[in-house]
């Protein structure tokens, strides 16, 4: 993990870390000047590669942002038992505002939004139309989602009946193309102000994108953002959407096949992971963290750090195959509880799956009295089905227990606890423990950068 002085003096690894100078194909003598790079078409694919790149790596979706949202929610639901102090201090929410894990996340998201800033302000080197308007749509993705991870985690959540002008994150939209255009005066914006950004940046990569996998993992996001916010009509309508028309569907005779299978039918958004390309396979990853058993030769796979808490475990139906099936005694380097969600190095991770926009439409349809696609009760008793379940009459409660079950170990309790405002432990769902810091360094270096309180 590297230092860095502030976000924007960060974004300028997008133009030095070596692997993003192989895709660049920047001299290693260059002057921090992206310009020399991006003066072709290839030149900008390149760059939107990178960005990608990004977003692969264990500060970002190959771990983090999959794995802290959870640990951070870690009560009666994760055991964390590792030696890594920044994890532990975020499961026990006793942080510090240097806390390295914390750091990683900030500057990885925010040199991904500057990487898809380059690109679009590179747009004008692209001849063909229909190219363009895809580079511009994949960058306004990455940009959108990753504003959208950062004000989920440094901000106190979004609150559909307020008026969220509390503190969010920078909205960065200019590119840092050069050691010039670094500025310490950016300041944060506020809540409603981030979550309006995510929403133009993804709505206006759905039209710009071609690919129909594009373009439904743009909608999924929106669909996530629209519930977050409370705004169930245009949640459900897009999960709706997605159950409807794309090409995705329900995996019905294996709940590991998502898991297992790379691009599977139920994938709608997925990490590419392989033997020479992941997310870490000893200090970090989420199969590093989450595994416990030995492998053919008889060696340990994971470090075993996160089990699932017994509690959560007993909270299973009987015969649920989601307990049966994808929870485990560990083998490996420790004993215990492990989920088989992140089981292999090497699997794909599956950030949004067709599950998902299911326990959407149930909820906002529930939520708002509406049949929209089909019932709230169609849809539960669908994924119970799959698990192995009798149907029930559906309440919220039991709609989100389902989701809870269902999505574990995803990356969801952290926000679900928030957005339907239930406590987490002893703290309040709006606890400002429950929100990082911003990282010491921005603040520091930053004096427009206000910190969240108890920091």
């Amino acid at each position: 993990m590297k230092n860095y002085k502030n976000i924007l003096a960060a974004f300028l690894i997008v133009l030095s870390i070596s692997s993003c100078k192989k895709q660049l194909d920047i001299d290693p003598k260059q002057n921090i000047d992206a310009n020399v790079a991006l003066n072709t078409t290839a030149d900008v694919q390149n760059a939107l590669t990178g960005a990608y790149t990004f977003l692969a790596t264990g500060d970002l979706y190959g771990n983090n942002l999959v794995f802290i949202p959870d640990l951070y929610a870690s009560d009666n639901y994760l055991t964390w038992r590792g030696s890594f102090t920044t994890y532990r201090n975020i499961s026990s929410k006793t942080i510090v505002s240097d806390n390295a894990d914390v750091r990683r996340t900030w500057v990885t998201a925010y040199s991904a939004i500057n990487t898809a800033n380059i690109v679009i302000s590179a747009l004008n080197v692209v001849g063909d139309a229909n190219t363009k308007s895809v580079i511009e749509g994949k960058a306004l993705f990455i940009r959108g989602i990753m504003h959208f991870e950062l004000v989920r985690l440094y901000a106190l959540p979004y609150d559909a009946s307020g008026t969220n002008t509390n503190l969010g994150v920078p909205i960065i939209t200019k590119a840092v193309k050069t050691i010039d255009n670094v500025t310490n005066s950016v300041a944060r914006n506020t809540v409603a102000e981030v979550y309006a950004a995510v929403e133009n940046d993804l709505k206006s990569a759905i039209t710009k994108l071609s690919s129909v996998d594009d373009q439904y993992a743009a909608k999924a996001f929106l669909a996530r953002v629209y519930l977050q916010e409370g705004k169930y009509a245009l949640a459900r309508d897009m999960a709706n959407d997605i159950i409807t028309n794309s090409p995705y569907h329900l995996i019905t005779n294996s709940l590991e096949a998502p898991f297992r299978t790379k691009n599977s039918s139920e994938g709608i958004f997925e990490i590419k992971q392989n033997e020479q390309s992941n997310a870490g396979t000893s200090n970090d990853g989420l199969a590093t963290f989450y595994a416990s058993y030995q492998n053919a030769t008889g060696g340990n796979v994971g470090r075993a750090d996160a089990l699932v808490n017994t509690t959560f475990y007993d909270s299973f139906e009987a015969g649920d195959k989601r307990q049966t099936e994808m929870i485990y005694d560990g083998t490996g380097a420790r004993t215990g509880l492990f989920t088989k969600k992140w089981y292999s190095f090497y699997d794909n991770i599956p950030v949004c799956r067709i599950t998902e926009q299911y326990l959407i439409r149930a909820e906002c349809n529930f939520r708002l009295g509406t049949v929209v696609g089909a019932t709230p009760a169609s849809d539960i008793n669908t994924l119970r089905a799959r698990a192995g379940l009798a149907d029930v009459v559906p309440t919220l409660n039991i709609i989100l227990n389902e989701r809870e079950k269902e999505l574990d170990y995803e990356g969801f309790r952290l926000h679900d606890y928030k957005r339907t405002k239930r406590s987490i432990g002893t703290y309040a769902y709006d606890d400002p423990k429950l929100v990082f810091p911003i990282p010491d360094r921005e603040i520091n270096v930053n004096k427009a950068l206000k910190q969240n309180p108890g920091y």
